[in-house]
């Protein structure tokens, strides 16, 4: 009796052990016997810190169980093996092998996740640069141009960001749909070379198409434009319109070689393209040449004095430079 006494009065103090919080401390353990602190060290592993909330609910009710059968049944008699720490102790190792598990899969799917989103991002700030992705396309930036897509490219989709102004040689794929998102358009094609200009400071993003054919959708507004090879089509960010014209490849992707080649350009329009070029900054002041036309070719690497000099014989203006900027009167 008195021996039953004295193992009830130790698993008391074992359920008061693990009742206490963690906050509380450790505090020096009463003499128990060596199997008994076996199994309170068994006991105070099992709170695993796991960012799962099956794992959690898994890890609450085999808690919940284990207690129960460890004290709920400890003054009756017979039972077999169930008042028996030892099977107690295999059975909670079972369970916190369980959990880790959990945890671990878990954790594995979370870092796929986020490997897969990753983005994979390729800028040209101030020169004109090539990317090519992996299902064997070829993308020639801009100056002042990013690209970027996710790790996942190439799976079940492809899939790019374009900022600026890129080239494309896309390689066919029947089964996979090559998208470029630019701004306020969507681009897709299956195998095709276009080039695509969605600088986010100028009011229009032009698609040119080369060869092949594309299809340029709209977001947030109706219109879906088809093109040919020798078409170009020009999206208004502000009213959302499409329109159609023709298009001269040699105008179109001439900056791809280095050469500047404008075709009814506006005077503003010339002067985006010279900042990104000479990596510089133009301001005009003289409103009346803002909307003048002009158009050019420049195919030998002509300084920027030269070709302003050059748009001066069809445009009358003046110009001071200071520095890195350039102002026009």
């Amino acid at each position: 009796m008195n021996g039953r006494q004295h193992n009830d009065n130790d698993w008391d103090t074992i359920a008061s052990l693990l009742a206490e919080k963690e906050e509380d401390g450790d505090r020096s353990l009463p003499d128990l016997k060596e199997e008994d602190r076996q199994l309170l060290g068994v006991m105070k592993r099992i709170r695993l810190d796991c960012d799962c909330d099956e794992a959690s609910r898994i890890k609450d009710g085999t808690l919940e169980k284990t207690y129960r059968k460890m004290f709920g049944n400890r003054g009756r008699s017979g039972g077999g093996n169930r008042g028996n720490p030892y099977v107690v102790l295999f059975s909670i190792a079972a369970s916190v092998a369980v959990l880790l598990s959990i945890s671990t899969i878990h954790m594995y799917r979370m870092a796929r996740q986020t490997e897969e989103t990753a983005p994979v991002v390729f800028s040209s700030p101030n020169a004109v640069s090539g990317v090519v992705l992996p299902d064997g396309s070829s993308v020639t930036l801009n100056r002042g141009s990013t690209l970027a897509y996710e790790t996942a490219y190439n799976r079940n989709l492809r899939k790019v960001r374009l900022e600026g102004e890129a080239f494309f040689n896309v390689r066919p794929d029947a089964g996979k749909t090559f998208i470029v998102s630019a701004g306020g358009i969507e681009v897709k094609v299956l195998g095709t070379v276009f080039n695509i200009s969605a600088y986010p400071e100028n009011d229009e993003i032009t698609a040119s198409l080369i060869s092949g054919s594309i299809r340029l959708d709209s977001r947030g507004a109706e219109p879906v434009c088809l093109l040919r090879a020798g078409q170009s089509v020009v999206y208004d960010k502000e009213t959302a319109e499409l329109r159609t014209d023709c298009c001269e490849p040699e105008y179109a992707i001439g900056w791809v070689t280095g050469k500047l080649l404008f075709k009814k350009k506006t005077f503003s329009d010339i002067c985006k393209v010279l900042e990104k070029k000479f990596n510089c900054s133009i301001e005009v002041k003289n409103e009346e040449i803002h909307k003048k036309l002009f158009t050019g070719k420049f195919l030998n690497d002509e300084t920027l004095p030269e070709i302003l000099s050059i748009i001066q014989i069809n445009i009358p203006f003046r110009y001071k430079t200071e520095n890195n900027r350039i102002t026009i009167y």
